[in-house]
């Protein structure tokens, strides 16, 4: 079971424990996939609200950045590695729950801000929470499915991100047009702001998904034939992370970093296209909210499936690194479809743009989490997610927002130049996520060999 190009890993987790049924595996992921698009919606509902905010609590765009993306990604990166440290060795669907109650709760909480400050610490509660997700979804899975429908598996659980980005901005401008209309009072808490009972209002229901974790597959809990359970492998020690890291830092660097600098350009535009649009063309938020929440529920899971599927087939016809091709492409075609997008003359003109975008913008949620997959032994995968989406998130979540809205405040200095600041941040991130993805063409497929032998001699030598 090796290859020097394909998503295979160390069957070193299966051989200690039994693959559950199928059924039990599928449904897994379906509610992974749920909690997946909470996730997102939770994470992206200021996208829509930036304006309200902002009247409501007077601060500018470079602080909008900063609360909606550099908060966020400082703590989402700064509890990652613990937290995956606990995923490798502990009961993953119990870090997991644990994840989603907390974050459904931060951001419904963030619904009583009434100063900036309430608002930042509530997204650092969400922060924390969706840090465990995942890290624990990635490992979790990859234990559920052999190394041929893995790939296959991870690209449905990461189209919960786009599906979930597009359902939070529509949900997101329905409820905040309804409150708009109906603003509500409640007892002790008196007249809401409509941006803060759309926050409860999308926070609160995803604590159902507490309940359909009860029936969540964790393999290291089952029992074999015997009705023995596993005894689970010790875990692996930081220094050896940390060596496996050092060894292979070409491939993992340009993973990372490559991976980050192509989400500074996704979330620098995916956060402020919004306000674009309602700056450029006059509409407002709760509009703008219906296009670009159905155009994500339908272009942003394409972008994942396709993306998975065509790295899958060129992977089974042995082309050489084909998701690392897969992330080359997508940032090279992200870079020229966003220059038509924010520089069209109307609206009309831009939503085919727009689309294609949108579709661009969700390829590595999917064949991401499969690159890390294919380099990091299976002890270790928790780990290796979570210093993937520590980078992605201080990197692209982390710097994009914030980027735009500096660039916008203090360079530009006109609100209405925002469409220059988010193409620079895109051409930017863009063109070097393609350099360093390039970067890693010859050394990945060594680091894939190596996390094969290193299971292999685990096996051996525990």
């Amino acid at each position: 079971m090796s290859s020097s190009t394909g998503i295979q890993v160390s069957t070193a987790q299966p051989s200690v424990v039994e693959l559950p049924h199928r059924g039990q595996a599928y449904y897994t992921v379906s509610v992974l996939l749920i909690a997946y698009i909470f996730s997102i919606m939770d994470r992206q509902i200021l996208t829509l609200l930036v304006g309200p905010i902002q009247q409501s609590l007077q601060v500018n765009d470079s602080w909008m950045g900063v609360l909606h993306g550099f908060t966020f990604a400082a703590f989402y990166s700064l509890v990652g590695l613990p937290i995956a440290r606990l995923i490798d060795r502990g009961n993953r669907r119990l870090v997991i729950a644990i994840g989603i109650g907390l974050w459904c709760l931060a951001t419904a909480a963030g619904g009583l801000a009434n100063e900036f400050w309430h608002l930042l610490l509530a997204r650092i509660g969400v922060a924390v929470g969706e840090a465990v997700l995942l890290p624990g979804a990635v490992s979790l899975i990859s234990d559920l499915f052999t190394p041929e429908k893995r790939g296959r598996a991870l690209g449905v659980f990461g189209t919960g991100a786009s599906f979930g980005a597009g359902a939070g901005l529509l949900a997101t401008g329905l409820v905040l047009g309804y409150f708009t209309a109906h603003p509500l009072t409640l007892p002790g808490l008196g007249l809401l702001q409509p941006w803060q009972t759309t926050l409860m209002s999308i926070g609160l229901p995803g604590l159902l998904v507490l309940v359909l974790m009860i029936g969540v597959a964790e393999p290291r809990l089952r029992k074999n034939a015997l009705g023995v359970k596993p005894v689970a492998q010790p875990q692996v020690p930081l220094r050896e992370v940390l060596a496996y890291l050092r060894e292979n830092r070409r491939t993992f660097v340009a993973i990372f970093v490559g991976a980050g600098c192509f989400y500074t350009a996704v979330y620098g535009s995916g956060s402020w296209v919004p306000t674009f649009l309602v700056r450029e063309f006059g509409w407002t938020y709760a509009r703008v909210g219906a296009l670009m929440g159905a155009i994500m529920c339908v272009c942003g899971p394409l972008g994942v499936i396709i993306a998975s599927w065509l790295g899958e087939h060129w992977r089974n016809r042995g082309v050489a690194n084909a998701n690392l091709r897969i992330a080359l492409i997508a940032s090279v075609l992200l870079a020229l479809v966003s220059v038509p997008l924010l520089m069209a003359s109307s609206i009309e003109r831009a939503i085919p743009f727009l689309s294609l975008a949108a579709t661009l913008w969700t390829c590595l949620f999917g064949v991401g989490a499969a690159l890390i997959v294919e380099v990091a032994p299976a002890s270790m995968r928790g780990q290796f997610m979570a210093m993937f989406t520590g980078a992605l998130s201080l990197l692209g979540a982390g710097c994009g927002p914030v980027l735009v809205g500096m660039l916008t405040d203090y360079a530009f200095k006109d609100p209405h130049a925002i469409k220059y600041s988010i193409l620079y941040v895109v051409l930017f991130g863009c063109g070097l996520a393609a350099l360093l993805f390039f970067s890693a063409w010859s050394s990945l497929r060594h680091t894939a060999q190596k996390a094969l032998q290193w299971e292999a001699e685990r096996l051996v030598h525990p």
